[in-house]
């Protein structure tokens, strides 16, 4: 005898068991299932029956033999979805095994994954589908969630179902932008592209912004333009932003911008940092000076005289007069010579021979020299600090 035949007496003889037993409770009483029309009778005792064995076959499941589940794929991916959209998709599982599978919803990582069995149970060769249906919701960007199927299978007891996508964005916009560094005084020009994978049209309604002479404009960009490369936008923008910066060195901040949405009922905040440098307006430039510690000359002595020449160069305005405004200590002698290319000049530093003890090489006591132009001392002018000493030595 098989042992299919062997399973199949068994389940037989189980079933007429808990038929006998039911009848031995019920006194002999006979009662009509509520609802059931007499010529249906009997197709209603064949489902009874049916569920019956596919209970006792569920429960009894891990003692028949073993199950195998197979499924092509655990993972699939809905692409892009519209805010607050639904994707169904259905996994296939199949039993491979000699005996019965017994399936089961379990947990899911979300409450907008549902998963639906097509069957609980599945003989040897038989198949069925577990569909998974995933609501968008308030989801933004991308998205990735589970849910688990339980079987009897001792291999793969807990199997995970994923479903993954992205979330079409209503307006995407960057999150900084950053100014080409400028000139003091001269305008320094951003642009960059904000999109939608849902309006057809973008609109801006008006950017603030505190940097210093700022403008803006926007210009159309086609949805096939190579910055929008797998973006999958449905409508583009392109926003210039100019700035004038009157101060030295890094700026920043934000600029709020409000967008008209698609149907002009509502508008729409986006806040953007922006940043950027300008350059000093004077440099100088030696092999001997430093770009933070300045120049340091070390320890001289006062028999002779000594000299430092470095080069100095106006950017942006090549036509501003600049001069030496400032020196410490005052034993330093500077003067400023112009070159022969415009804006750049020559500044020479003596220490004369002859200097009495001066020391300016400590953190809180150095020396600096200070060029710029009188006339705006205030934003075009730069200097760098000297740290060294001079001393007196005996004869």
């Amino acid at each position: 005898m098989s042992p299919a035949t062997k399973r199949t007496i068994t389940i037989v003889i189980s079933l007429a068991a808990m038929i006998s037993l039911a009848s031995g409770v019920s006194l002999s009483v006979q009662y009509k299932p509520y609802g059931v029309p007499d010529v249906r009778r009997a197709e209603y005792e064949e489902k009874i029956a049916d569920i019956r064995e596919r209970e006792y076959l569920l429960e009894n499941a891990d003692k028949l033999g073993e199950a195998i589940a197979f499924l092509p794929t655990t993972i699939h991916d809905f692409g892009m979805l519209d805010p607050h959209g639904t994707g169904s998709h259905q996994f296939e599982i199949h039993n491979q095994g000699a005996a019965p599978l017994a399936l089961k919803m379990g947990s899911t990582t979300c409450k907008c994954t549902a998963g639906k069995l097509g069957s609980t149970l599945l003989q040897p060769g038989e198949q069925t589908t577990v569909e998974l249906t995933w609501n968008a919701g308030y989801q933004v960007d991308t998205y990735e969630q589970s849910a688990f199927l339980l079987t009897n299978d001792p291999t793969s007891p807990r199997i995970e179902l994923k479903v993954r996508g992205k979330i079409k964005g209503e307006l995407l916009t960057p999150e900084s932008v950053t100014f080409p560094q400028t000139d003091f005084a001269e305008t320094t020009h951003a642009r960059f592209v904000v999109f939608s994978q849902i309006w057809n049209e973008i609109k801006v309604e008006n950017i603030e912004c505190a940097a210093e002479g700022f403008t803006w404009y926007t210009e159309p960009v086609s949805p096939d333009d190579a910055r929008l490369a797998d973006k999958e936008a449905a409508s583009a923008l392109e926003i210039n932003v100019l700035t004038t910066p009157l101060k030295n060195g890094r700026f920043s901040g934000n600029m709020e911008i409000n967008f008209q949405s698609e149907d002009g009922e509502k508008t729409i905040a986006k806040s953007i940092s922006y940043a950027g440098k300008t350059r000093s307006p004077v440099g100088f430039y030696s092999r001997d000076i430093h770009v933070q510690d300045g120049l340091d000359i070390g320890t001289l002595n006062n028999r002779k005289s000594h000299h430092f020449n470095l080069v100095v160069r106006t950017n942006g305005d090549k036509k501003r007069k600049i001069e030496v405004l400032d020196i410490e200590p005052k034993i330093i002698k500077a003067s400023l010579t112009a070159l022969k290319t415009p804006g750049n000049y020559r500044l020479q530093l003596e220490i004369p021979q002859g200097t009495p003890t001066t020391v300016f090489n400590m953190p809180e006591k150095h020396g600096y020299v200070q060029v710029g132009d009188p006339a705006d001392k205030k934003h075009f002018s730069n200097w760098f600090p000297i740290h060294g000493a001079v001393v007196e030595l005996n004869k």
